[in-house]
């Protein structure tokens, strides 16, 4: 994994350099003027597959660094960490408007650290497989019995946040009992997930799903937190310990929220994804089922009254939304 970290300071970039060679990252490149990084990455010459940097640099700053990425060919959707001094609420929320992906602070745990940057490669691995999915899919769909059931968890290619669904039962089941503790699954519904299956072709529908995916995340900016798609219009996301969502507030948050393909669906006459979201569903105290957990969110996942009547089959003749 290809890592980047920009720091104005170079006894702390030194630091950072050692501490990420004991966890076995050596493709690390180190930056102490961000506004080299930020004309690198504007010219297109910069790989990388996460940034680490710091807040407070003088010339141009670590939120206003963050910016330019994300404005950067390449790097939209990069992981980004901050790593900061400045641990205020303010700050953390200005760096995640700017397009952070996560917040450290210094004094820079080695441990919490490694965490995070394990959940970003993990991030990256999928991305690389959904990419290679996304080319193979065309010469994919052209051969005899190509398909899949509404009920399957495929994953979408262009949904570069979500993991496999195999994925997400294996993270629960190698959490165990203990490392569930104070751990919640939410569950989003796609209620017209149906119609989308019953009137797409299979690569529209997966973007469709990724639409419905690209919306969810966008309300979930901040959390950390793991989702995969379930199948049958279910997405089911595992909240990191100490993550604390309202339900309610990410359904008024969804009702406002536009997809990266909401104009072209306008035009098309395909109606924009509606979403429900169900109350979170901490783990039980005793031994819980990986299965049983993920079942639990999905029935909790109630619909709005203004959703009733979009999910499953039977959702044939909606009309686009005006």
């Amino acid at each position: 994994m290809k890592i980047i970290c920009v720091d104005d300071d170079p006894v702390f970039l030194s630091i950072l350099e050692d501490c990420l060679a004991a966890q076995g990252y050596g493709r690390v490149r180190a930056f102490q003027q961000s506004v080299e990084v930020a004309i690198l990455a504007e010219a297109g010459r910069l790989e990388a597959d996460v940034f680490l940097l710091d807040v407070e640099m003088p010339g141009l700053n670590g939120i206003e660094l963050c910016a330019a990425l994300r404005a950067a060919p390449g790097h939209e959707a990069t992981p980004i960490i901050m790593i900061s001094s400045v641990t205020s609420r303010a700050r953390i929320t200005e760096a995640l408007a700017a397009g952070a992906s996560d917040y450290l602070s210094k004094p820079l745990d080695p441990v919490e650290l490694g965490a995070r940057l394990s959940m970003v490669e993990r991030v990256v691995l999928e991305r690389r497989r959904s990419a290679t999915l996304e080319r193979d899919m065309g010469s994919l769909q052209d051969q005899p019995g190509f398909g899949f059931r509404f009920e399957d968890a495929v994953l979408p290619g262009q949904d570069a946040g979500l993991i496999d669904f195999l994925a997400l039962e294996n993270a629960l089941l190698a959490l165990g009992w203990a490392g569930m503790q104070g751990r919640s699954l939410l569950a989003f519904r796609l209620c017209n997930a149906g119609w989308g299956y019953a009137h797409l072709g299979r690569l529209a529908y997966f973007d469709f799903l990724s639409e419905a995916a690209a919306m969810i995340q966008s309300q979930m900016a901040g959390q950390r937190y793991q989702m995969a798609y379930a199948g049958a219009g279910d997405f089911v996301a595992l909240l990191d310990r100490g993550t604390r969502v309202e339900a309610a507030d990410l359904q008024a948050g969804l009702s406002g929220t536009r997809g990266p393909y909401f104009d072209a669906y306008r035009r098309l006459g395909v109606p924009a994804p509606e979403i429900a979201v169900g109350a979170p569903q901490p783990a039980p105290l005793l031994a819980p089922s990986p299965r049983r957990l993920i079942a639990a969110a999905r029935a909790a996942v109630a619909l709005p009254p203004a959703m009733l009547g979009l999910g499953g089959r039977a959702e044939a003749g909606l009309a686009a939304r005006a």
